[in-house]
Order: C-alpha cells, then sequence, then structure tokens
C-alpha cells in the first residue's frame, strides 16, 4: 500500500498537566502511516509564566520534527528577546534559529542519528554520513502556541498563502499544481535546506521560509480553550468542528476530568476507517493538544 499500512496503528503517546492557570491534554498517534513523523512540545512555566505549546508535522522523514521538539524551548530561552519579553520577536528569532543550529556540525551529526534510528539501519559515523546530504531533504511545519500572563502568541510556518507566491518567483522559484517548484505543498517550513540555497537573499527570502506568521490576542475572561494540532487533525475538522467537537465530549464526565482522553477520543473519531475510500482523509499522522484556560 505504499506509505500506509494494511492496518493502522492506534496506539497513542498521550500526557495531560496543570498549573494554577492552564491545563492540558494531548495525544498523538502514529494511524495508517508507516512512520510516525510528528513531534511536539508542551510546557506550563518555561520562566516568567511563560507557558508554550507546539506540533511540529515532519516530512521526507521524523529527523527535522524530532531535532525542533527537542531543542525549541532551550533555544528560545537562549535568546536576549525571550529574557527582555518581545515575545514575538523572540518567536520570529527562534524559528529562523531552528535552521541554524540544525545545519551546524553537530546539528547535522543530530539529525543523521535521529534518521538513521528511523531507518533502524545502525548507520556508523561516516563523514559522508553527517555531510548535507542526509538532512536537505526533510523538514517540518510549526504550529506554536505561547501563553504569557496577559496575551497569547500563534506562531505559524506552513501555511500556503497565495500572496507567498511573489517571494517564492523571487527567489527565482516557481508554484506548478499547488506546490512549490512542483515538489513542496507547503510555502514555509523548518528544514527543506534544498529551498534555501539562496546565497544571496536573507533567509526569510528564500523559496521555502522558517519565518513565522504570528497572530496575538489578549487574554479575557472569554477565553475558554485553544486546540493546537497539526494537518491530519485539519484534514478532517474545520477549526469550528474542533472547537464544537471539545465543547462536546467536555460534557462527558471522563474528559472533562483527563483532557488526554478527550483528544484520544477525538483522534479514534477521525481515523479513517479504510485507506481506500477514505481519499487520504484521516490517514495521516496525528497530533493535538488541547489547553484550557482556568476559570
Amino acid at each position: 500500500m505504499g506509505e500506509y499500512l494494511s492496518t493502522p496503528n492506534r496506539e497513542k503517546k498521550s500526557e495531560e498537566a496543570e498549573n494554577g492557570k492552564l491545563r492540558y491534554g494531548l495525544s498523538a498517534m502514529q494511524g495508517w502511516r508507516r512512520s510516525m513523523e510528528d513531534a511536539h512540545i508542551a510546557n506550563l512555566d518555561i520562566g516568567d509564566g511563560v507557558a508554550i505549546f507546539g506540533v511540529f508535522d515532519g516530512h521526507g522523514g521524523g529527523e527535522v520534527s524530532q531535532y525542533v521538539a527537542k531543542h525549541f524551548i532551550k533555544e528560545l530561552k537562549k535568546l536576549e528577546s525571550f529574557k527582555r519579553k518581545d515575545y514575538r520577536l523572540s518567536l520570529q528569532e527562534c524559528f529562523m534559529r531552528m535552521d541554524t543550529v540544525m545545519l551546524t556540525k553537530e546539528g547535522k551529526k543530530e539529525l543523521a542519528k535521529i534518521a538513521a534510528a528511523g531507518r533502524a539501519s545502525g548507520a556508523g559515523d561516516s563523514e559522508d554520513m553527517y555531510g548535507m546530504g542526509d538532512v536537505m531533504h526533510a523538514g517540518c511545519t510549526a504550529n506554536v502556541v505561547m501563553i504569557t500572563k496577559a496575551e497569547i502568541l500563534c506562531a505559524n510556518a506552513g501555511d500556503s498563502r497565495a500572496s507567498e507566491k511573489r517571494r517564492i518567483e523571487r527567489a527565482n522559484g516557481f508554484v506548478e499544481d499547488s506546490r512549490v517548484n512542483g515538489m513542496l505543498a507547503l510555502s514555509r517550513s523548518m528544514g527543506d535546506f534544498e529551498y534555501k540555497t539562496n546565497t544571496i537573499m536573507k533567509a526569510e527570502d528564500q523559496v521555502i521560509t522558517a519565518f513565522p506568521e504570528i497572530s496575538i490576542e489578549k487574554i479575557t475572561a472569554d477565553c475558554d480553550f485553544i486546540v493546537c494540532a497539526c494537518d491530519g487533525i485539519w484534514d478532517c475538522l474545520t477549526s469550528q468542528e474542533a472547537v464544537n467537537q471539545v465543547i462536546e465530549k467536555m460534557k462527558k464526565k471522563k474528559c472533562k476530568d483527563s483532557l488526554a482522553c478527550l483528544v484520544e477520543e477525538l483522534l479514534d473519531q477521525i481515523l479513517a476507517q479504510d485507506v481506500a475510500t477514505s481519499q487520504g482523509i484521516g490517514c495521516d499522522n496525528m497530533s493535538c493538544i488541547v489547553i484550557e484556560f482556568k476559570k
């Protein structure tokens, strides 16, 4: 069946936690895909009452998404912009920083090891193994939510808006069949270094860029919850449908008591019954975080 298993892997990795301000539940499931390329982060307080959550949806392998999930918070906290509480700038800089650290010798070595572990190949420590060839073709989208004492910041690298065609063409790329250079079905990502080789253009102006789109909302008494998820969820549900599902499931005691249980139910609900009749909908890796504001 090519990229799909004959039966879905329904095993889930779930977690939940809470503090005085927030609680969250998350779950991730491989589903019908032959490998799991999603990764995530969830931390209720990385300093000064700032919480951060993120879903990283890998493509071309899981090495970039896993690397970003491991290093994102550490790199974010190093930034002077974060220390002086310029949170918008800190998110922008951290998204771009991920590409920079992946291209260091240590970064490429770690990416290669993650890729080798994923292939279960037992590859050795050859110099070529840590060359650009092994990391050029993998990447990940990123959906990150930062919650400060007063605001919600949502940073996204992965959208493919029509307006981005201009940037792509300025960098000598093209859009064909809704894909960048006829290949990649997104216009922003971390990794994907084969699309970031124009040496005379800034990183944010490359054919593919990690520079995120950021939206900011004030925290008010009307804030109930946030759904942060990969496109394995959004291929199946609109934003409003996801909100409706969370509201409905919270009426059940076990889901109200456990947000991880709520998310697990949601994943099982939208998982395709079979690949043949689903046209691929409900067949992707699925990762979802529900973050609730305590009243």
